[in-house]
């Protein structure tokens, strides 16, 4: 009902077409954005973001470029680890006309004295859903470099992922580099 009358553009905007396939995506990412609130009541500091990305595949000697966007929570207990739970949406990447993204990661800081600049690794897990009916649960990653200044994080990295099911379509890795901007949630 949703897609049908209120904002069929945007369904075609994302290009997943059909609402059942956008239905399995926006409830993996309401579950990890719920999941992330509930971790934001711990935490001593937490942030709210967005990433704006260029995804880079490979299929056969052939590169993808697409852009991404994605949404994201930051629970931070400490200066040193914190919680992440991010979910979007990104372009073609390979035989994949479009996909939506959400994972769950335990980032890990390295701040550099006291000059704000941190750095980041993160593993947790995650779960891709393709166009065509493709799903992929599994493993990501990823690193980078962030400036903390006052309340807000600007961040320069990178993930990993993998796209499409090896039983059912081809598997594909996929790296998301980009910014990230986030803001501190004051309580």
């Amino acid at each position: 009902m949703f897609a049908d009358w209120r904002y069929p553009f945007l369904w075609h905007l994302i290009g997943l077409g059909k609402k059942e396939n956008m239905k399995k995506v926006v409830l993996i990412m309401l579950a990890c954005f719920g999941f992330g609130t509930a971790m934001e009541a711990s935490a001593l500091e937490d942030y709210v973001g967005f990433s704006l990305y260029s995804v880079k595949s490979s299929e056969s000697g052939i590169n993808n470029t697409a852009a991404g966007f994605t949404g994201m929570i930051s629970a931070r207990p400490n200066e040193y680890y914190g919680y992440e739970v991010q979910g979007g949406v990104l372009g073609k990447i390979g035989p994949f006309s479009s996909s939506g993204e959400a994972d769950f990661s335990i980032a890990g800081f390295l701040p550099l004295g006291g000059s704000g600049i941190n750095l980041y690794a993160k593993a947790g897990v995650d779960d891709v859903y393709s166009s065509g009916n493709v799903n992929n649960e599994g493993l990501t990653y990823g690193a980078g470099v962030e400036y903390q200044g006052g309340k807000d994080i600007i961040r320069l990295g990178f993930q990993h992922f993998n796209v499409g099911n090896s039983t059912l379509s081809p598997s594909l890795s996929a790296n998301l580099i980009g910014v990230t901007f986030l803001f501190k949630l004051d309580k």
